[in-house]
Parts: C-alpha cells; structure tokens; sequence
C-alpha cells in the first residue's frame, strides 16, 4: 500500500458520515499526529510504500472513526489558545468557544499578583492558558475526576506551567485551598437531559457525561452552587467568569444580580450565541 491509497482508504472510511471538507482535515490530521507525515508527504510521497505496521494502525484507526470517536481522542491531543493539549475520554475536548472566555479573562485583569480559581477545570486548558499570559497569577483548578486532574497535571507539566491542582466537587465540598480569590471561572456541566438527543452522536458515545451533563433537568444547579462559593471566597471587586448554557446565559445573569453581584455582562461568541457572563463582587 502506498501512502496515497492510505490516505485514500482512510478518506473514503468515513466520508459519509462527514462533510467533504471536514473528512479531509480529519485524514490530515490523523496522517500529520499519528503517522508523522506532513501534508506535503501526502503529494511529494505518494507512491513510498506505507509499512505493514502503519497498515495495521491505519486500520484501528478508521474503525474507530467509523465508529464516531472524535479524532481528538482518536491522535490523544487537542488544540486551545495556540498550545496543544493532550485529552483522552476523562476530560471534554476543549472548544473554540472556551477560548473566547479565556481572552475575555485575559482582557479583563492585568499581569499581577492575584489568585484565580478554575472549577471544573477538565483538561486543563482555561487555568493553563491562563498562566502562560498572566505568569504573575498564583492559579488554582479543582475537578471531580481523578482521571481529568491526572491529564490537567500532564499538560501543566508538557506545557511547563505551575498550577495548583486540588480534587473536589463544588457540590459538595468547601474551598479546598482555603484562601481568597480575585477570580473565580468556570465551564461548569450545563447540557439538561432533554437536551440530550439534539447532541451529536460523537458527544453523547465518548465525551465524560459528567462533564457534561447538569443533574437532571436542574441546569443552574451548578451556578447556584458556584455563586454561593464566590460569596464566601471571591474578594470584594473580584470578578466571576462563566461559560453559559446559550437557553439560560439570562438566568445566571438574574442569579448574579439576586446575589448582589455588580456590573454582570452576557456576551454572546463568535457564533452570536449567548455564551459567556461576567460579573463584579
């Protein structure tokens, strides 16, 4: 087999359950990730042999992407903030929206002293792109899962970037650090149940559930929860970050305000849905 027909197997694997142009950006991928080849070896060494074992690779990998695992599991890593991350199923795969949040936090503080909170921090990727920008910032990230929190710590370390991991649950535990914050983020679990099947089929089979998934159909339920710590842990003046349900970005921005939080912002993103709030202690 050549590399050419290798790209070309792979291709037409699954180009019918993608788009064109999308099926191609996820061959290139997985030709540049796991088989090391640059794009331009796909057209200068088309006619080079493909080895057996790259045969047999080649092979476990389409009938996983038959099977809808997303190719960011598939290649084991993940782009965010121009930084590669590494996520496997433990930790959702960070999107482009995520980023948005990241800039608007960048944007909304300067390079100093001053201690930020991640809860439910994942991968990693908001607390760890946050430190490389604001290196003054003392950052701290909490998870549930023990499997995301050992990923966080691989990218902090690949990345090369000090962040204070702790395990817990915001719903039931206190602030395991014991200290105050100037900002407090989160992308919290926020898709209900019933909207569970207009989810794409990749989402729904390999992405943690707890990650992604409100408890119920109680979609504030992690909001309330993380606005009653702010109350407690977030300096006065210091601003809270989240990452919103498009259906309920109002319903946090009243929450906010009912708790005495000031100058409280919903921003929509790049694909004008309502997707991030802000607001002052």
């Amino acid at each position: 087999m050549t590399i050419n027909s290798a790209f070309q197997n792979l291709l037409d694997s699954f180009c019918d359950s993608y788009e064109r142009d999308e099926a191609e950006m996820i061959a290139r991928i997985v030709f540049e990730d796991v088989f090391d080849l640059k794009p331009s070896s796909i057209v200068i060494d088309a006619d080079k042999d493909f080895s057996f074992e790259k045969s047999e690779r080649l092979t476990q990998i389409i009938q996983r992407l038959k099977n809808h695992e997303p190719v960011q599991y598939v290649t084991g890593k993940a782009f965010f903030y121009g930084n590669e991350f590494e996520v496997n199923s433990s930790v959702l795969i960070p999107r482009p929206e995520t980023e948005e949040l990241v800039q608007w936090i960048i944007e909304s503080t300067s390079n100093k002293k001053q201690n930020i909170l991640d809860i439910g921090t994942g991968s990693g990727c908001i607390a760890i792109s946050i430190k490389k920008i604001l290196s003054e910032a003392d950052v701290f990230a909490t998870d549930s899962s023990l499997g995301a929190l050992d990923i966080a710590k691989r990218n902090s370390e690949n990345l090369q970037q000090q962040i204070h991991f702790k395990k817990s649950d915001i719903l039931q535990s206190e602030n395991p650090f014991n200290i105050q914050f100037d900002i407090i983020v989160s992308n919290p679990p926020y898709i209900t149940e019933a909207e569970k099947s207009s989810l794409d089929k990749n989402v729904i089979q390999f992405e943690p559930h707890e990650a992604l998934f409100a408890i119920g159909d109680d979609a504030m339920i992690f909001y309330r929860k993380i606005i009653a710590f702010a109350n407690k842990f977030l300096k006065e003046g210091g601003q809270i970050f989240f990452e919103v349900n498009q259906q309920y970005g109002k319903e946090v921005v009243k929450l906010l305000n009912e708790n005495n939080f000031k100058n409280t912002k919903l921003k929509k993103d790049l694909n004008g849905n309502d997707r991030m709030v802000r607001a002052v202690k």
